[in-house]
């Protein structure tokens, strides 16, 4: 009896290792399929900060200044959302050290636009003595989230247009997908240098309309690219 179960088990063993070594190796391919495109910004968040100055010995206060740059932003065009405060902060103006230095005080705002020239628009109509410096903090494009879906789409067909025509080459047939991974996206909001800053103690006008003139000029475009390996069955 022993004999008889130890048979049975011996056969069984026998079998299901004969299953193993018969069981067909999926043959499948791997491949990375790529897209990428350029657009041009229709968000453009930028920076202006006014200060305080003197004129006829006389300081022009921030409210005004203020006041000034709101008006302007609102003449534009810019609704009230699109228009905020970043810093407030103030510093002593003064050549010479003096323990009675009056204080300077100075203010950021942040203001999108849709173009450069809405930026040239805006600090055309404000005293350029009230600026101290103006900056693109950075951009994005409004149709940021559309754009990388269809990238998404056209990376994952080019991996399986790379994977048929490699498997061609070689007499085989593509077969359904097993694995599909997407890379992590890079960011797209850019920090930018300061495109003007008016030093604090020659307190030299700034010329805004040569320093903003971007009439000829293209501004910087935003580089999407995506990746996404794919895994397919050769049939």
């Amino acid at each position: 009896m022993k004999q008889f179960i130890a048979s049975i088990i011996f056969i069984f063993t026998c079998t299901l290792a004969f299953a193993q070594t018969t069981t067909p190796v999926q043959k499948k391919i791997s491949v990375t399929g790529t897209a990428e495109m350029e657009v041009v910004p229709d968000e453009i968040y930028f920076r202006v900060v006014l200060k305080e100055y003197l004129k006829d010995k006389t300081k022009i206060p921030l409210e005004k200044l203020e006041k000034e740059l709101n008006q302007s932003v609102t003449s534009s065009g810019i609704v009230k959302e699109d228009f905020t405060i970043e810093q407030i902060s103030g510093y002593s103006w003064s050549k010479k050290k003096k323990d009675d230095a009056e204080l300077y005080n100075s203010k950021s705002f942040i203001i999108k636009v849709s173009t450069p020239a809405k930026i040239d628009e805006i600090l055309n109509k404000i005293n350029a003595e009230s600026v101290n410096s103006v900056g693109i903090r950075n951009y994005s494009h409004s149709k940021i989230i559309e754009y990388k879906k269809q990238l998404k789409i056209e990376a994952i067909k080019a991996a399986k247009n790379k994977a048929t025509y490699l498997l061609e080459a070689i007499d085989e047939k593509i077969g359904p997908a097993l694995e599909i991974r997407e890379f992590d996206e890079a960011p797209v909001m850019y920090d930018m240098n300061p495109l003007y800053a008016q030093s604090r103690v020659s307190n030299n006008a700034y010329n805004v309309e040569n320093s903003f003139d971007t009439s000829d000029v293209g501004f910087q475009k935003i580089k999407l690219q995506f990746q996404i390996e794919a895994t397919f069955a050769i049939q």
